[in-house]
C-alpha cells in the first residue's frame, strides 16, 4: 500500500475527529512513528506535538511505550486518558470538540471590522487577553510568523483570532466591550477563509464548555465532532 495512503486510510474512516491529524500528513509536517489498519501516532513537527489515535486499548499502550513522558500531546480516545495520565509529565488537560469546515466555497466576507496580522506591538494585549496559558515564547512566535489577525472597529483594536502551530484555528478572542456585535463571527469567518485560500482544510478545537464559539463555528457551517480531543502538556 502506498505510504501516503496507508498514513490516512484509519483516520479518513472519520474525517470529522482527525482532521487534526489529516492536516499535518497532507502538508508534510507529520514524522510517523505507526501507521497500520489500528492506529496511527506521529510527531508534529511544527508544534512538536505528540499525536495519537487508536482503535483500541492494546495498540495504544503499545504506542505509549514509544513516546516521551514530557512534551504535548494530543490523544482521540477517552479509553487512553487513564494510560496518558500514568506515562506523561503534565500540568494541564484540554479536552475539545473538534470542528471542520468541508466547505469548498469561501464563506460570504464580512466586513464589520477591518482584519489584519498583528505585529510585536501588539503583544502586550494578546498576552493579557488570551485565556489559554501557552506561553509568552509561544504567543511571541506566533505573531512574528504573521499567525494572528486582529480585528479593528474605526482604529481600535476589538480582538483576535490565529492559526496554531500545527495549523488549527484557534487564539479566538473579542473583548468583554466588543461582545455580542458579530465580530466573533467575523474574525473565525476570515480565518476560515485564510485557511481554505492556503489550501487546508480549516479546523479548530474547542473546549467542551465554551459555548459561544461552539455557536460561532456552528453558525459559519463547521461540523462539530460529538466525541472529543485531548491535549496534555
Amino acid at each position: 500500500m502506498d505510504k501516503l495512503k496507508l498514513e490516512l486510510n484509519y483516520l479518513m474512516q472519520n474525517p470529522l475527529m482527525h482532521m487534526d491529524m489529516i492536516v499535518p500528513i497532507k502538508r508534510g509536517t507529520a514524522h510517523i512513528i505507526y501507521a497500520a489498519e489500528d492506529g496511527v501516532c506521529f510527531k508534529e513537527t511544527k508544534s512538536g506535538a505528540f499525536m495519537m489515535s487508536v482503535s483500541c486499548k492494546k495498540t495504544g499502550e503499545q504506542l505509549l511505550k514509544l513516546l516521551d513522558k514530557d512534551g504535548l500531546f494530543t490523544f482521540h480516545q477517552d479509553f487512553m486518558l487513564d494510560d496518558f495520565k500514568a506515562k506523561v509529565r503534565y500540568n494541564t488537560i484540554i479536552e475539545n470538540y473538534q470542528a471542520v469546515y468541508f466547505g469548498k466555497d469561501l464563506l460570504a466576507a464580512n466586513d464589520c471590522i477591518r482584519i489584519k496580522p498583528l505585529d510585536k506591538s501588539h503583544f502586550d494585549i494578546v498576552i493579557e487577553n488570551y485565556d489559554v496559558d501557552v506561553g509568552m515564547d509561544y504567543l511571541h512566535k506566533s505573531i512574528k510568523e504573521g499567525r494572528i489577525f486582529g480585528g479593528f472597529a474605526d482604529s481600535s483594536l476589538i480582538g483576535f483570532v490565529g492559526i496554531h502551530a500545527e495549523g488549527s484555528i484557534g487564539l479566538l478572542k473579542v473583548f468583554d466591550a466588543y461582545l455580542e456585535k458579530g465580530y466573533g463571527t467575523a474574525l473565525a469567518g476570515h480565518i476560515t477563509n485564510y485557511q481554505l485560500s492556503q489550501g487546508i482544510v480549516p479546523f479548530a478545537q474547542i473546549g467542551i464548555n465554551n459555548n459561544a464559539s461552539l455557536s460561532v463555528f456552528a453558525k459559519l457551517g463547521f461540523s462539530i465532532s460529538s466525541e472529543c480531543v485531548y491535549w496534555m502538556f
